[in-house]
């Protein structure tokens, strides 16, 4: 048993008290060649178990499951797909141990009330965004900072159907994190660099690198 009693008793009072509606988590795994994905899978089952009525958890292989992993552009395991009564483009790659476990409670929590955690001048800004845009976060579990990026860029997708939140274990995906030289975490990377930074920033910081961002793909389609 990874969760032991005491989490799952919180978990429960967590549940009880924030879930709204279902949430439905979709976890993309395989048993060979992925050192993680069983732990992943007992992880999720464990939670689902708390929270029977709300949480629905399914389990998919890539190489079996082809054309739902492709309809969600899955192309690493274990990746966790957090929706709710649609896909809010939210992807965890990765085991989300540690203070990650965080994020996915919260991620979940978020996804229930079917709407982001952000102020009203947030939203109104994400909301002009009309070209595809993604904020991959690198995280690590041991980092506490981490979290609040993660659910941060998890908000920026909720509010958006345009734009998608890929948070990404930097040590289980050490080729993702050298080709976008992560050296420190939180770091967060916009659209494949079109804008990236470090730290957990706040709100309306993280809103201007993302509307950075969104200009400079505006000029390079030639819509500026």
């Amino acid at each position: 048993m990874l969760l032991n009693l005491e989490v799952r008793t919180q978990l429960k009072d967590i549940f009880s008290k924030e879930l709204k509606e279902q949430v439905n988590l979709k976890l993309f795994s395989q048993a060979i060649g992925c050192e993680t994905c069983q732990v992943a899978e007992e992880l999720l089952k464990e939670l689902a178990d708390v929270e029977q009525e709300k949480i629905k958890l399914e389990v998919y292989s890539p190489l079996v499951d082809k054309e739902i992993s492709q309809k969600y552009g899955i192309d690493r395991v274990p990746t966790i797909v957090i929706e709710g009564d649609k896909d809010y483009g939210i992807r965890y790659i990765g085991l989300p141990a540690g203070l990650e476990f965080t994020t996915l409670v919260q991620g979940i929590v978020q996804v229930s009330k079917r709407e982001p955690r952000l102020s009203e001048k947030t939203v109104e800004m994400l909301k002009g965004i009309d070209l595809p845009m993604e904020i991959m976060v690198f995280v690590t579990t041991s980092c506490g900072y981490c979290p609040s990026a993660a659910i941060t860029a998890m908000n920026f997708a909720m509010a958006n159907d345009n734009i998608t939140a890929l948070i990404v274990d930097a040590s289980e995906n050490m080729d993702l994190a050298e080709r976008f030289q992560v050296v420190g975490v939180p770091k967060i990377v916009i659209n494949r660099g079109l804008a990236e930074f470090v730290g957990a920033q706040p709100e309306n910081s993280f809103l201007g690198y993302v509307i950075s961002a969104y200009e400079k793909l505006r000029r390079e389609n030639g819509q500026a």
